[in-house]
C-alpha cells in the first residue's frame, strides 16, 4: 500500500511539471529583449582648435657667470643666495698694487700734460719746432692712455652685478687668488622666465611669433598659464628635426625655477564647420574606426555600427571627415557593451557642441 502512494506522487508532481512546461512554450514567461544603458550626443557642426603638443624647458631669461677682469687676491665676496640689483658690487680683488700704479701713472700723466701745455705756447711762438711740438703730445698721449689703462684695471677689482638678480653659485672664497678669466659668482634673473621647446618640422610652418599656447606645469602647485610665442627660430636642429621657438612668462613670486618641465599646447590653426566627436566613442576594429549611430526601424531603436573616415585628433577631440552628418546621434558612453543592432535605453542625450567645449576646455584649456 506504501508503495503504490509513493507512485501516485511522482505520477502527480510529474503532471505538474508538464503542465508548467506548456505554459512557458505557451511564451507566458518568455524572456525581455535586451536593453542597453547608453549615453548619446546629436550632432551639430562647430569649430574646431587643433593644437600641436610639446614639452618646454624653464630657462632664465638672464643667467650669467660672472668672471674677473683682472689679477689679485679676493678680498671680499657676497654670499650664495643674495640678491643683487644692477650695478651692485659683488666681489672686491685686492687693489693695493694696482692703486700704486694708478697713482704713478697719474702723476706721469699730470708731468706730460704740463710740459705739453708748455711746448704748445712755446710751438706757438715759433720757438720749438713742430717735431719737438709733436713729441710732447705723443708723450703726452702715450701718458693718458696707460692712466686709463690702470684706472680701468682700478675699476675692474670691483666687479659689479650686470642685472639684477640672485647669486646662485660661487666659485670663489675671500683670500683666494684669481686671475683674469676666472669666473667668481653665478647671477640668475627669475622674474621673467622662458620656455624652450622644440616644434617638428610638419608644424613649423603654422607656428609662429604670436601663437596663442596654454601653458600646464607639472608641479601641482603652479598655476597654468596663458601665453604666446614670442620667438620661433628658422633654424632646424638636424638632430631632433625640429625648429626652436621661445615662450616668455612673468614669474614675479620666484615659483618657476630653471629646468623645470611644462607641457605646452601651442594653437595651430581653427577649423570652421566641422563634425567633432569624443575621442572616446570610437570603437575599433581591423577595418578602422567606428562608431554606434542609434537608426529607428520597426518602432525600435537600434544601434548600428558605422564605419568613419577621422581627421584631425586634438587632445579627447577627433575630426570626422566622412561616415557622419549633422543630426546623427551617437553613441559616447555605453558602445562597448554593444552589439550590432542592439536596442538601447539612452540614459542621457546632449548636443554634441556642449560636450565638445567640455572636453576642450578640460582637456585643452581656452585660447583668447
Amino acid at each position: 500500500m506504501k508503495r503504490i502512494y509513493i507512485i501516485s506522487i511522482i505520477l502527480a508532481s510529474a503532471l505538474i511539471l508538464n503542465a508548467c512546461g506548456d505554459e512557458a512554450e505557451n511564451g507566458n514567461n518568455a524572456p525581455r529583449e535586451r536593453l542597453v544603458p547608453v549615453e548619446t550626443i546629436t550632432l551639430e557642426r562647430t569649430g574646431f582648435d587643433e593644437i600641436v603638443y610639446l614639452t618646454g624647458t624653464v630657462e632664465a631669461l638672464e643667467d650669467a657667470l660672472i668672471a674677473s677682469e683682472t689679477s689679485g687676491r679676493v678680498q671680499s665676496i657676497r654670499e650664495r643666495g643674495t640678491m643683487v640689483r644692477k650695478g651692485d658690487i659683488i666681489a672686491r680683488i685686492d687693489d693695493s698694487m694696482i692703486r700704486s700704479a694708478f697713482d704713478a701713472a697719474k702723476a706721469q700723466y699730470e708731468l706730460a700734460e704740463d710740459a705739453f701745455r708748455r711746448q704748445t705756447a712755446l710751438h706757438a711762438d715759433s720757438i720749438i719746432s713742430t717735431l719737438e711740438y709733436n713729441s710732447a703730445l705723443a708723450m703726452r698721449d702715450q701718458a693718458r692712455a696707460q692712466l686709463e689703462q690702470v684706472q680701468k684695471q682700478l675699476n675692474d677689482a670691483n666687479i659689479a652685478a650686470p642685472f639684477s638678480g640672485r647669486i646662485e653659485e660661487r666659485f670663489v672664497k675671500e683670500g683666494e687668488l684669481v686671475g683674469p678669466g676666472a669666473p667668481v659668482v653665478r647671477i640668475v634673473n627669475t622674474d621673467r622666465v622662458k620656455l624652450l621647446a622644440g616644434v617638428p618640422e610638419r608644424f613649423a610652418g603654422d607656428i609662429r611669433e604670436g601663437s596663442q599656447v596654454n601653458v600646464k606645469f607639472r608641479s601641482y602647485s603652479i598655476e597654468d598659464r596663458r601665453a604666446r610665442v614670442t620667438f620661433a627660430g628658422n633654424m632646424i636642429n638636424p638632430d631632433t628635426r625640429s625648429y626652436p621657438v621661445e615662450i616668455e612668462i612673468s614669474n614675479p613670486q620666484r615659483v618657476l625655477k630653471p629646468e623645470m618641465v611644462a607641457d605646452l599646447q601651442i594653437l595651430r590653426r581653427v577649423v570652421d564647420d566641422s563634425i567633432i566627436i569624443p575621442r572616446s566613442a570610437i570603437v575599433r576594429d581591423e577595418a578602422g574606426p567606428n562608431v554606434f549611430v542609434l537608426r529607428d526601424g520597426n518602432g525600435r531603436q537600434t544601434a548600428q555600427l558605422v564605419s568613419i573616415t577621422t581627421g584631425i585628433t586634438s587632445g579627447a577631440l577627433v575630426q570626422v571627415l566622412d561616415g557622419l552628418q549633422d543630426g546623427d546621434e551617437i553613441v559616447t558612453s555605453g558602445q562597448n557593451v554593444l552589439n550590432q543592432g542592439d536596442r538601447v535605453n539612452i540614459v542621457q542625450n546632449r548636443r554634441s557642441t556642449i560636450t565638445v567645449d567640455e572636453l576642450r576646455v578640460s582637456y585643452n584649456g581656452t585660447f583668447n
